[in-house]
């Protein structure tokens, strides 16, 4: 039985992670049949010394991890990006994006949000497809590479947790002025304070998630 062992997150399936995650006191055993795709039947035949070894080498990939942010890969021969200018983002997109992304379940569901078929490029600049739904590519993006998930997740971490430190002081003195002039009724400040509050509840998730990350490893 010839096996492919990953030396790095590149290797590792978004797919085979989330299945890790739902072991909660996963085995050496349990290491190899998520992260190889392997029966209990096949492993059964493995030396006992060569199952802790690769177990070993395969929890390694996430010791050494680095959490690169990477803008573009590519998946079964179709080029994704991720948003270019987040700037632009829609309400629909941002709506997805932290629902789906404060639960390893949805990632996937998350990742094809963020990450979209690359449908022009010129140079390191390029275009992707308008969003329709996660569902466009969501099962395909079960198949992504982990480290690209991991790079994402960090950068969308950062993110936030700037837009958490700019945002509140800013708005909650126009809220302020506003109430105070009879410009921002209260239905307004309600939207605004629902906004922050769902700033930090994200930032909160993403902590969260990176922590467990980090135990589980």
């Amino acid at each position: 039985m010839k096996l492919n062992i990953p030396e790095d997150l590149s290797e590792i399936k978004l797919y085979q992670y989330q299945k890790f995650l739902l072991i909660e006191e996963p085995t050496n055993v349990d290491i190899l049949s998520c992260f190889l795709d392997l029966t209990i039947e096949q492993i059964d035949v493995i030396a006992l010394k060569d199952v802790n070894d690769i177990a070993k080498m395969i929890m390694d990939c996430f010791e050494n991890r680095q959490d690169t942010f990477k803008q573009t890969f590519k998946l079964n021969g179709v080029h994704f990006g991720f948003i270019p200018n987040l700037d632009d983002i829609s309400y629909g997109e941002n709506k997805d994006i932290t629902s789906y992304i404060n639960d390893w379940k949805s990632m996937h569901k998350a990742m094809a949000v963020l990450f979209r078929q690359i449908d022009q490029k010129q140079g390191s600049k390029y275009r992707i497809e308008q969003y329709k739904g996660s569902h466009i590519h969501s099962e395909l993006m079960k198949q992504m590479p982990l480290d690209i998930v991991f790079g994402a997740m960090v950068f969308f971490y950062n993110l936030t947790n700037e837009l958490l430190k700019a945002i509140p002081n800013y708005l909650q003195g126009e809220l302020t002025r506003g109430q105070m002039q009879g410009q921002i009724s209260v239905e307004n400040g309600e939207v605004i304070a629902n906004y922050i509050h769902s700033l930090k509840a994200t930032l909160e998730d993403l902590t969260r998630l990176q922590t467990l990350d980090y135990i589980r490893a």
